[in-house]
This record gives C-alpha cells, sequence and structure tokens, in this order.
C-alpha cells in the first residue's frame, strides 16, 4: 500500500505538462495573490474566514462559510476593488459566494 503507482505523476509535473492544466494552476496562483493583495483590507474577523475563489475571465469570487461574513464582505467591497486596483492586477467583476462544509 505504501508504494506510489507506476502511473503516477507528480502534480506539479502534470501541470507543467498540460497546457491546459498549466493555465489552471496559474489561475489558482493568481487568485491566491490577488487575496495576498486585498486581506489587508478586511475586517480582522473575516481574515481568516474568506478564501479565494475561482479566477475567470468574467471575474474572481472570494468565498466564505455564511451569510453573516458574506454580508460583511459585500460591504468591503469597494475597497477591496480600490485595493486591486491600486496593486496593478486586471480589473475583473468581485463576487462573493458562500461555500458551506468542507
Amino acid at each position: 500500500m505504501g508504494s506510489t503507482p507506476p502511473f503516477a505523476v507528480p502534480i506539479d509535473t502534470a501541470l507543467g505538462a498540460s497546457e491546459p492544466l498549466g493555465r489552471l494552476a496559474a489561475r489558482l496562483r493568481e487568485s491566491q495573490a490577488r487575496l495576498d493583495t486585498v486581506r489587508p483590507c478586511l475586517a480582522p474577523p473575516l481574515r481568516d474566514l474568506v478564501r479565494p475563489g475561482p479566477l475567470d475571465d468574467d471575474g474572481w469570487a472570494l468565498l466564505v462559510p455564511h451569510g453573516a461574513a458574506a454580508a460583511k464582505l459585500r460591504q468591503q467591497l469597494p475597497a477591496l476593488v480600490a485595493a486591486l486596483e491600486a496593486a496593478g492586477w486586471p480589473q475583473r467583476t468581485l463576487r462573493v459566494r458562500i461555500v458551506t462544509g468542507g
């Protein structure tokens, strides 16, 4: 059970070898970097609750675990958008999504 199957490929190798997976990895890194940019702007109780979400051509999502966090985060969206613009990130619609579980 402890041995690696012969067909297993390390994730970094797979991401680097596949153009679609490489693009996905780049979007994941950008999503995290965007969150790192806005995290100082978040209200302290939200900092540990907000997670980076999907980044696509239409926008970027921030994920929170419940409605109260989503409501507070939505109040802060103008400041977050301003922080992203000040840091030079390309403008994208910023969404808040509630993700429960996991």
